[in-house]
């Protein structure tokens, strides 16, 4: 598999956008560059955990960079994990892609408004895990974006 990048000039916004193409060994387009969705748990009781519903991310998937976005109330020992399955039954942490966090997990050390965690897809599915740490969320959102040759 290859993944190329190049400037994609989009004529619905005129803008021009980097975007990742994933070819096979032939040269033959394998998958859509990326992906986003867009979760809405609302309010959470403290020490709550919200588990996204699953993506569903192709069977010859050729993503390479999994992203979660977490927006709301700052919450001291909240966490938050992208997971992946390659059978969407048995779930383990993502690869980290960080030399120094082997995991895609993150805990804000008093927490965070916003805050990030990124990691490598294993397997065809992947979710997001959010535990709540002391504080009532009052309208928590998650985001994972899926993208290719990140």
């Amino acid at each position: 598999m290859s993944v190329i990048e190049g400037i994609y000039h989009n004529p619905d916004t005129g803008t021009d956008e980097r975007r990742s193409l994933a070819c096979d060994a032939n040269g033959r387009l394998l998958i859509a560059p990326a992906q986003a969705a867009t979760w809405s748990a609302g309010a959470m009781i403290p020490r709550a955990t919200f588990t996204t519903p699953t993506v569903d991310l192709g069977e010859s998937q050729a993503y390479t960079l999994l992203i979660a976005r977490k927006s709301g109330v700052a919450s001291r020992l909240e966490a938050m994990e992208i997971q992946t399955s390659v059978d969407g039954t048995r779930w383990l942490p993502a690869a980290g892609i960080f030399r120094n966090q082997n995991v895609a997990w993150y805990r804000p050390p008093q927490g965070s408004d916003y805050f990030t965690v990124q990691g490598r897809p294993i397997g065809r599915f992947a979710r997001i895990v959010y535990r709540n740490g002391q504080t009532d969320q009052t309208d928590l959102v998650l985001e994972l974006a899926v993208l290719a040759g990140a």
